[in-house]
């Protein structure tokens, strides 16, 4: 049972000490890369909620 929580600690859960990545992450020097991705899914979420927001355009009337 130890083991599992120590794996989950190190591979899975966030520690806002180290900025928000997992200890193997920031220990694989992979730190930037996944800001960067999160950095990507968030613009990429701001451009759907924007095109959610949009009011619909109506066609003109013939």
């Amino acid at each position: 049972m130890l083991a599992e929580f120590v794996e989950y600690d190190n591979t899975v859960r966030l520690h806002s000490a180290i900025g928000y990545v997992t200890p193997a992450d920031k220990l694989a020097g992979r730190e930037e890369e996944v800001w960067a991705e999160r950095k990507r899914k968030l613009a990429e979420a701001e451009v759907r909620r924007r095109a959610a927001r949009a009011p619909a355009t109506v066609a003109p009337r013939q």
